[in-house]
């Protein structure tokens, strides 16, 4: 019996040490209209995108969900939002340290929808390394595990066909 408890709350310990670990993703917006202005849309590929982003991370037990303001970072996350019935909370592309302070304070498993200059940058403000993003990358998704003091980091590849 007091071998069963020992065992019991050995389990419970290790519980305790996962539930402190957490998981972000970034990612940068799917492919966009090249001539709607400064807040275009997405294309057709960028919508197909999206919906594969959505179907990759339909188990992944996210917590919260980050986008900018714009429609295509938007619309990058709309069908994983409303898959998962999680609100996409807004956050200002200017003020990435105080969301990567946010994220890591929070400890909740999360999507962030950024840019070709602001997702380089918040990987790099969470301990994620540096990456160079420029205006053709598309569906490149980084998953930076948070364990203890560590964050490890995997580089996964959002395809465009299903």
């Amino acid at each position: 019996m007091r071998l069963v408890l020992l065992l019991l709350v050995g389990l419970l310990q290790v519980d305790v040490a996962l539930a402190n670990d957490f998981t972000v993703y970034l990612i940068r917006h799917g492919e966009k209209q090249l001539e709607q202005g400064k807040d275009p849309a997405l294309t057709v590929d960028g919508l197909q995108r999206a919906d594969n982003l959505a179907q990759m991370l339909s188990a992944v037990p996210l917590t919260a969900i980050y986008s900018t303001d714009y429609r295509r970072t938007q619309q990058t996350v709309a069908a994983l939002a409303g898959q998962k019935g999680i609100e996409v909370q807004s956050y200002p592309p200017g003020q990435l340290a105080t969301l990567a302070a946010t994220l890591k304070q929070h400890r909740q498993n999360a999507l962030v929808v950024g840019h070709s200059n602001t997702t380089p940058e918040l990987l790099a403000l969470l301990g994620g390394g540096d990456v160079q993003m420029d205006e053709s990358n598309y569906g490149d998704l980084y998953q930076l595990v948070f364990v203890d003091d560590k964050v490890l980091v995997t580089h996964l590849r959002v395809p465009l066909q299903p």
